[in-house]
């Protein structure tokens, strides 16, 4: 298993092998939390008065994901150790990708170093361990991506992961109008624009305005998606399949 920590300006490689020449450091025995898990429901049941049980909640959502890794590392000199130590510390105040690689292949999450690592140095100054807790605001793990395109008025995508996701949908090429619409929902946008690009995660387009705004997400499985293009483009559409 290797986990890469992927910041603005560095990388750093984790790996539960010691033997692992190619890794920045190791992770400890049993040094690993909250990755494998799901988060638990923000909602909890309101109690029915006079009666046995609780009302459901309209709905049911997830927490944030916090993942604590536990490691350590050496050096053959105190100068390398304490460079290590010095990236680290980096890490602090900006976005950390996680590309975490295990027997189910390659998957990410984004979050930010939530407390001190607090490097503790062994006697010789050679080596030491630290502790790197990271806050994950949205908890789904994410695959590579995958573009689809559309053909015969329609786009039909893949999302092999258990949990819904997001789409981005681009046209490649001059577009005047689209109009996407899935299971009773509906998005439509109006201008001009060379090579659209429209993230639903937001909804904000690269040019031209949304008119009307029905987002929906690909649910676990896949689903065919009505997709009408005006302006001669062609429009695709991008998945990256979610785990809980």
């Amino acid at each position: 298993m290797r986990i890469q920590l992927i910041s603005e300006n560095d990388a750093i490689v984790l790996t539960d092998n010691r033997l692992d020449n190619r890794a920045h450091a190791w992770i400890t025995l049993n040094g690993i939390d909250g990755l494998f898990g799901t988060p638990k429901p923000r909602e909890t049941g309101i109690p029915i008065p006079q009666q046995d049980g609780s009302y459901w909640p309209s709905r049911l959502t997830g927490e944030s994901r916090t993942i604590t890794i536990k490691c350590a590392m050496a050096r053959f000199s105190t100068v390398a150790a304490a460079q290590f130590r010095d990236r680290i510390c980096a890490l602090a105040y900006q976005p950390v990708t996680l590309l975490v690689e295990d027997t189910l292949g390659a998957r990410t999450l984004t979050g930010w170093l939530a407390d001190d690592p607090a490097p503790s140095m062994l006697l010789s100054l050679r080596a030491f361990t630290f502790t790197l807790i990271i806050y994950c605001p949205d908890p789904l793990k994410y695959g590579q991506p995958v573009t689809y395109t559309a053909s015969g008025g329609v786009i039909r995508c893949q999302n092999p992961g258990t949990a819904a996701t997001w789409p981005s949908v681009r046209i490649s090429g001059h577009a005047t109008s689209l109009t996407l619409s899935y299971a009773g929902h509906r998005v439509q946008w109006q201008g001009d624009a060379q090579n659209l690009a429209l993230d639903f995660r937001d909804m904000i387009p690269s040019a031209g305005i949304v008119t009307y705004d029905d987002a929906f997400q690909i649910p676990s499985g896949g689903a065919t998606v009505s997709a009408v293009a005006v302006g001669g483009g062609a429009a695709s559409m991008t998945i990256r399949p979610a785990w809980r």
